[in-house]
């Protein structure tokens, strides 16, 4: 599915077709974001879990780093729909490995589809996402609507779930704290994470005045520095367990992006290297330990279940991260709170959401310190 709507965006006539076609990958790209975690941790004993969920990490942040790069070319040389036909041989590729290495498919027992609770759940989201968009802007009819749509939306997935003999989301899960806790404290901290990727391009390119060649320089020591240590930071979790390695990554994530508030218009590279390649080891150390928290706190038979929740909290704590960010930006630009320039935002209003990833990360800290280390619930062993 990633792969055809990669294809129909490089055909894209139009814009609406090209949205819609990335709506496609997003329902492609969804799939393999939870099954490659949940085979992950099927295949890999519980000892070795966190080292194996690291070595992902890296394969992942590898992607970010060549991605970016090879992008770059692509368009430069070839357009823009180069960069969605490169997915066709990849993809290809990709579905002729899977079909050869992974295991036929045994389904356990029959599950039915809770379309309505999916779609709720899509309408809750939606407005909350739109209502962040709107905040900055002041209050209006339209704002006030998508808060009163985000509050029954949300209060009708509850009742449905609540009913449905096979709910997308199984409200039970939550009476286990340390699944709460994992799942909170990495939605917190991609919501600091997505603030941050939304801002830091503006400090660096408006604010700064860098090339766009030399702002991906500054960006991707993060990515390379999560590839060197998220496999100690996995294979730490597995000896001293995931309490430790995790708060530690929180807190060095939260401060590295806080100290970005202290910087002004006059920096080196240095400056911004030192903070991105802290940022880099503090989700080396987080991402593998909480993931492995997260699918150890559910049975073994849940692991698809514990997959999909991780992956759900990473990128709704990016999305709203991100809307947030620009609600703040906004508020600060009608504020008066510091001059824009051809619409990019001020750099009091960039401070503003560094200083607010403190806050929001500390959140996160609190919650990655005080859960359990709960052992899994027995399930039936997967060979």
């Amino acid at each position: 599915m990633f792969t055809v709507g990669s294809v129909l965006c490089g055909i894209s006539p139009t814009i609406h077709f090209l949205i819609g076609s990335r709506m496609v990958q997003g329902l492609g790209a969804s799939s393999l974001l939870v099954n490659g975690t949940a085979i992950i941790a099927t295949v890999f004993p519980e000892k070795d879990r966190g080292q194996a969920l690291g070595i992902i990490g890296s394969v992942v942040s590898a992607g970010f780093l060549t991605g970016p790069l090879i992008g770059g070319f692509l368009v430069e040389h070839l357009g823009w729909r180069s960069v969605f036909f490169i997915n066709l041989p990849i993809g290809a590729f990709g579905i002729l490995l899977s079909l050869r290495v992974l295991e036929k498919d045994r389904p356990k027992r029959e599950v039915k589809l809770d379309l309505w609770g999916a779609l709720l759940f899509f309408i809750c989201i939606t407005s909350f996402l739109l209502f962040l968009n709107r905040a900055g802007q002041g209050s209006t009819p339209l704002l006030w609507g998508w808060v009163v749509l985000f509050i029954l939306s949300f209060i009708l997935f509850i009742a449905v779930e609540l009913h449905s003999p096979s709910p997308m989301v199984d409200l039970h899960l939550f009476m286990r704290r340390s699944f709460v806790y994992s799942i909170g404290a990495s939605l917190l901290i991609f919501w600091v994470m997505g603030g941050h990727t939304f801002v830091v391009p503006f400090f660096l390119q408006n604010i700064l005045t860098f090339s766009p060649s030399r702002v991906g320089m500054l960006v991707f020591p993060v990515a390379l520095t999560m590839m060197l240590v998220a496999p100690l930071g996995g294979r730490l979790s597995d000896r001293i367990g995931v309490r430790t390695p995790a708060t530690l990554g929180l807190a060095l994530i939260s401060l590295a992006i806080f100290s970005f508030s202290m910087l002004g218009g006059e920096v080196t590279e240095y400056d911004i290297i030192w903070r991105q390649v802290a940022l880099g080891g503090g989700l080396g150390l987080f991402a593998p330990a909480n993931g492995s928290a997260i699918i150890g706190s559910l049975p073994r038979e849940k692991v698809g279940v514990a997959s999909s929740f991780s992956a759900l909290s990473r990128n709704l704590g990016m999305v709203i991260g991100v809307g947030l960010a620009e609600m703040v930006i906004a508020l600060r630009s009608h504020g008066g709170g510091g001059e824009t320039t051809m619409g990019s935002p001020s750099l009091t209003s960039l401070h503003d959401v560094w200083r607010l990833g403190l806050i929001i990360g500390l959140g996160a800290v609190f919650l990655s310190w005080i859960r359990r280390e709960d052992r899994p619930v027995d399930g039936p062993e997967v060979p």
